[in-house]
């Protein structure tokens, strides 16, 4: 079972994480709680659990600084075995994204926000204990194993090689990998091709002797039977496949080529997440470091907030595809790691959230009958740009739901929902509207409808509708000869008493009176 650390200053909350799930359903075991930051620290040290579900809010410190706490004593002593495998899932009542992105920083397997979803909880711990368990079983050879002689301690068999060369190929497994996955994919290659092992989280191909060719050739065939096999592709992700470049071993043991090229392969991972569309990855692929940074176009997250706006208000989808797609061209260039490209595309959609609703205020004051999810509020977002195993899907994200929100600006912003409101009411005036069915009709409040239109034309609705009707009995006292009560009942006035109490006041002077003075022939 996996040892669970519960982390909450509230004791009904830690109550209620006990019994929210059947935790050994999900192989956990509740090992102890903490109701503070130093606890929290102390209880990681001691009991050093799989799994801390940890609040941010905390008495002592915060629930960022024990992360960052043990994360630095396990840098100080590599001997250290505390929190060295731990796993932090961060709980908050504080939907605030400073938090969760320092909670990217710290490499946390995710932030969910109180009151907790048992979905959301269920499927977030269920992911964590397959990334656990692939861990632990792919433990069986150490990196010094690799170098000291290549042993296989599983199958207590060594690795002999004569002179020549050495290539090894990674395959990067998906999230849940399960033992029949993982034999699925270790049996591909007959034993005569290549030797195979699990070190940390890959599967290792290690060929000799073999031309490039006739890898790359090999290495085709298990792309397509990574993407075609039902056991492979059911609920899992992608699988990555990267090659180390060829070794000749002609001045040294086996063990150094191997080493050399296992770690090219194995660093080749980091640049995955700009290659969403290659099948495998040698190090030929990936462009030196200095040409990358030479050729890379200056970005901010403010410049480029600026100018996606821009797009969203224009409603273009089109240019806001094409935004992003020159967003993502930017970042792969940059020489950023990943990690740091994550949080500025975190950075990028609040920031957008920040513009869009400095621009717009009434954004911010939308009855809940016509909510607004702007970008970089919503969980999904926030669980992409964390999750998302490549660039070009973080980026397809942040774009559709900045398409989203261009989309909805024409039906919610003040502006634009308003020019709807206003002509509506001009083509409508002689009918009997009233705020409440306007507010209805446009899912609006009444009260906030009121105050908006009064922001809006400088009138309240009821001047405004005043205004319509009697420029309208105008029009129609100067050029037909309808009677005054009849032009009243057209106009949307059914007492003809009340529309010469507003014609006066709007015009000036009684409805015959106005007549008289533009000379109508009709009038007689």
């Amino acid at each position: 079972m996996l040892k669970l650390l519960i982390v909450d200053d509230e004791p009904i909350i830690r109550s209620g994480i006990r019994v929210i799930i059947d935790w050994a359903r999900y192989g956990y075991e509740i090992c102890g709680e903490a109701e503070d930051g130093p606890g929290a620290v102390d209880a990681i040290v001691k009991m050093e659990p799989d799994l801390v579900l940890l609040d941010i809010h905390l008495p002592g410190f915060s629930g960022l600084d024990v992360i960052r706490k043990i994360r630095a004593a396990n840098a100080a002593s590599a001997a250290s075995a505390a929190g060295a495998r731990t796993h932090f899932l961060i709980l908050s009542g504080y939907a605030e994204f400073e938090y969760a992105k320092d909670a990217i920083n710290l490499e946390a397997d995710g932030y969910i926000t109180k009151p907790i979803d048992e979905n959301i909880l269920v499927q977030r711990i269920s992911s964590i204990a397959g990334k656990i368990r692939e861990d632990d079983d792919q433990r069986q050879i150490q990196f010094l194993e690799i170098l000291e002689g290549t042993y296989n301690a599983k199958n207590h068999e060594y690795f002999y090689f004569e002179n020549g060369f050495v290539q090894a190929v990674f395959v990067s497994p998906d999230n849940a990998l399960s033992r029949k996955k993982t034999q699925v994919i270790k049996s591909f290659f007959n034993k005569d091709i290549c030797r195979v092992f699990s070190y940390r989280n890959f599967i290792v191909f290690l060929f000799e002797n073999k031309t490039e060719i006739s890898i790359k050739r090999m290495l085709e065939n298990l792309c397509a039977f990574l993407a075609k096999s039902k056991d492979i592709k059911k609920n899992a992700m992608p699988h990555k496949v990267t090659m180390g470049s060829r070794r000749m071993e002609e001045s040294s043991s086996p063990g150094s080529g191997i080493r050399q090229t296992c770690m090219e392969a194995e660093m080749l991972m980091d640049n995955v997440f700009f290659c969403r569309d290659r099948e495998y990855l040698t190090v030929d692929d990936v462009p030196r470091p200095d040409d990358t940074n030479k050729n890379a176009p200056d970005w901010s997250v403010d410049n480029e907030a600026g100018k996606i706006c821009a797009l969203l208000q224009v409603v273009d989808p089109v240019k806001i595809r094409e935004f992003f797609s020159g967003l993502e061209d930017s970042l792969r260039k940059s020489g950023k790691p990943p990690q740091r490209i994550r949080q500025e595309c975190f950075a990028l959609m609040i920031e957008i959230r920040g513009v869009i609703t400095r621009k717009f205020p009434a954004l911010k004051d939308l009855s809940r009958e016509t909510p607004l999810e702007m970008p970089g509020t919503g969980e999904d977002i926030l669980d992409a740009i964390i999750k998302e195993r490549y660039l070009a899907d973080i980026v397809d994200i942040m774009a559709e739901a900045c398409i989203s929100v261009s989309e909805a600006l024409p039906l919610l912003s003040a502006d634009s929902n308003f020019q709807r409101i206003i002509s509506y009411v001009k083509n409508n005036f002689s009918e009997d509207l009233k705020l409440e069915t306007m507010g209805r009709l446009f899912s609006y409040n009444c009260a906030y409808l009121g105050k908006r239109f009064k922001e809006y034309t400088g009138m309240n609705f009821h001047s405004y509708l005043d205004m319509l009707r009697i420029d309208a009995a105008k029009e129609m006292l100067e050029n037909t000869g309808m009677k005054v009560y009849e032009i009243s009942s057209a106009v949307g006035y059914a007492n003809t008493d009340y529309f010469y109490s507003k014609f006066k006041k709007f015009a000036g002077k009684s409805p015959l009176d106005f007549r008289k003075k533009c000379n109508n022939p009709r009038i007689h």
